[in-house]
């Protein structure tokens, strides 16, 4: 029964890797090609939903610590971009377009989702690493994800995901990213979630790609 159990969970895991995969290629052709892009930056929102059901419904492990995952991460995420949007002291000074859908007090309910997806994936690859001290491995995984955030931000301002004032993105941003990374991974591993094979780093090294090309081939239509 055991064995049995082994399998279906591997089976399910590929079909999360092969999801991930899949709707992330997909997606990039259809941000590169520009007759399609109107219509592809209308499904971001439904794209985010996805890789995070992906992450919920592939996790095998004690959902309870998941879910407070989940609860944690989103709530703080979010409260940080509403604070972020409406002081400027945090980021700097930014507004939300409308790429990202539904706002509450001006911030997208997916700027939260996105934070868990981001804090869920770089913190089992982390774990895939083998570093077994949670600090250095909270500020290896936050320098991570401000290398990401350095190919996101413009991307972002180009589809309308938000706008920095002055079209100019300050160092305050990297570091606050870095700063909130580090707080949200140290919460990751306090509670001790079980790593799930593959799938945060298949999720995270997917995104990379995603935005690296984008972020290198912005102002070319190379499929036009």
């Amino acid at each position: 029964m055991e064995g049995q159990n082994d399998q279906n969970d591997l089976k399910i895991k590929r079909i999360a890797v092969a999801i991930i995969v899949v709707f992330h290629m997909v997606g990039l052709l259809g941000f590169l090609i520009p007759a399609a892009q109107p219509y592809f930056i209308k499904l971001v929102p439904f794209h985010l939903l996805l890789m995070f059901a992906v992450i919920v419904f592939s996790y095998n492990a004690d959902v309870k610590r998941l879910l407070l995952l989940v609860s944690g991460v989103f709530l703080c995420g979010f409260l940080v971009e509403v604070l972020g949007v409406h002081t400027g002291k945090i980021f700097g000074s930014y507004y939300y377009g409308d790429t990202l859908g539904y706002k509450v007090a001006a911030v997208p309910l997916l700027m939260g989702v996105n934070w868990v997806i981001l804090i869920f994936s770089i913190g089992q690859m982390m774990k895939s690493m083998k570093i077994r001290h949670s600090i250095l491995a909270s500020v290896l995984g936050a320098f991570m994800l401000v290398g990401f955030d350095f190919f996101l931000e413009p991307v972002a301002m180009k589809f309308n995901y938000w706008q920095w004032d002055w079209h100019e993105i300050p160092v305050q941003n990297y570091v606050a990213w870095f700063i909130v990374s580090v707080i949200l991974l140290k919460f990751y591993y306090a509670l001790g979630l079980k790593q799930q094979k593959y799938i945060g780093a298949v999720m995270f090294v997917s995104q990379l790609i995603f935005f690296v090309v984008l972020y290198m081939t912005a102002g070319t239509n190379i499929f036009a």
